[in-house]
């Protein structure tokens, strides 16, 4: 049986505030994006639109539609926010920013953007060290 209790799956992320002065601390999970698709949270009408956000690396003023990218980055947000969620912030009158839609979409897709970043900083040349070989 696999232990569950030290997975984390979610983060306090600081994202750009209201005012652009300061940050807005906001818990997020990373929630797939085939899933969303899968699962019908990104309407059928949008799944092309998706699908080239998501294949082709994200936003590009020549491609698609703005409003398109609008729906998607808004979906991303309600999936993703934790605390405080998208529907507390909605029922006080609050809309989120370009910009924090756009932090949150980065938040969501940076998993394998994070990892390239590693593969790219790790010395290959310099030996591999076991765990039994390394001394206390």
């Amino acid at each position: 049986m696999m232990n569950t209790e030290n997975i984390k799956t979610s983060l306090t992320v600081a994202l750009p505030d209201w005012l652009g002065d300061g940050d807005f601390m906001c818990e997020l999970k990373r929630p797939s994006l085939l899933a969303m698709a899968a699962c019908g949270a990104i309407p059928n009408p949008l799944l092309p639109a998706a699908r080239k956000l998501f294949f082709d690396g994200g936003f590009s003023p020549d491609k698609g539609s703005l409003a398109e990218d609008g729906e998607i980055l808004l979906a991303v947000a309600k999936a993703a926010m934790i605390e405080p969620s998208f529907d507390e912030l909605a029922a006080r009158g609050i809309d989120l920013t370009d910009e924090q839609l756009v932090a949150i979409w980065k938040f969501v897709q940076g998993g394998a953007k994070m990892l390239e970043r590693f593969r790219q900083l790790t010395d290959v040349s310099e030996p591999v060290v076991r765990g039994a070989e390394v001394s206390e």
